[in-house]
């Protein structure tokens, strides 16, 4: 969102309050004003009573939000988003709790609000998953225990499949009646066998709950990864654009420059002194000179000492 238009940023943050079915009243002129009391109240609303989704992942993170100064409120939003959303607002805390920055308010209010809104449909989108396998496995578990109770409370033996074993055997050694108790052995054989097959069907059960879960928290990771690889180019982008810009230029660190600024001017500050101390030089030359030729002058020739 470009600065410059805030009648445009009202009417987003309009359609995000919208989505939120935001039920406070909205404190226009302190928006316009960028006075932080009208921003910190949607903030609030957004994260612990807009969704009961984002309100358990909150108490999951650990992160509390009721009962703090703006300062605290302010401090525990940013590490939010920076943590859990991937966010960095281009205000800092300090110029958030400031009055003015209007549009740039504006702009983090409804890059919250669609950050909450996505995280929401993600959640919802889970749990939707999480109860309809818990349906369909529920249902299947039902079925299938009706089939067993159904055939183990057929006396005709009719829905017995061709693969099972009678339940009764005769022997050639015992037929004069030593076969005292087969019939109520094969029932006890097959309890214990309904039994073998709950448990079966129970550890089953659990572990394509547990495959589903691991399916999902991949997903998020994966959707995660996705948009961490979106802003890796967006980056790459900005960085070419730089690096076109900067074509043919040096740059140099401030610490460095100030200390070649300070070189140069130590080396000027030397040449000038140099400078000066020659002039100085050939004034006293002039001076010596001009003294020569004075007393030279003032010596008449004949009372030269002869060579």
């Amino acid at each position: 969102m470009a600065t410059g238009d805030l009648k445009g940023s009202l009417r987003k943050i309009e359609q995000g309050l919208r989505l939120l079915n935001y039920p406070r009243d909205v404190d226009y002129t302190g928006l316009i004003k960028g006075d932080p009391a009208a921003f910190l109240p949607i903030i609030s609303y957004s994260f612990t009573s807009f969704s009961t989704y984002i309100a358990e992942l909150l108490v999951k993170c650990d992160v509390e939000l009721t009962a703090k100064s703006d300062l605290r409120f302010i401090e525990a939003i940013y590490k939010l988003l920076r943590d859990l959303f991937q966010y960095k607002p281009i205000l800092t805390k300090q110029q958030f709790l400031q009055f003015g920055f209007a549009e740039r308010k504006m702009q983090i209010v409804c890059d919250i609000i669609n950050c909450v809104m996505k995280k929401h449909k993600e959640l919802s989108s889970l749990n939707k998953a999480k109860s309809q396998t818990r349906k369909k496995l529920g249902s299947f578990k039902y079925d299938l225990w009706s089939n067993c109770e159904k055939s183990h409370a057929d006396p005709s033996g009719s829905a017995m499949s061709s693969k099972q074993k009678p339940q009764v055997e005769r022997h050639p050694e015992s037929e004069d009646g030593d076969n005292l108790h087969p019939p109520a052995l094969a029932a006890e054989g097959d309890n214990e066998e309904l039994y073998l097959n709950h448990n079966v069907l129970e550890v089953k059960c659990e572990q394509v709950l547990e495959d589903d879960s691991q399916i999902e928290f991949l997903k998020s990771q994966l959707a995660d990864c996705q948009e961490k690889l979106h802003k890796l180019d967006w980056m790459e982008d900005k960085l070419h654009v730089l690096e076109d810009r900067l074509k043919g230029k040096v740059i140099i660190d401030e610490k460095d420059w100030n200390n070649l600024l300070s070189r140069v001017l130590l080396l000027e500050t030397e040449l000038l002194l140099q400078s000066k101390k020659i002039q100085r030089g050939r004034r006293r030359c002039q001076r010596v000179f001009i003294s020569c030729l004075d007393t030279v002058h003032y010596y008449p020739q004949t009372h030269l000492p002869k060579p």
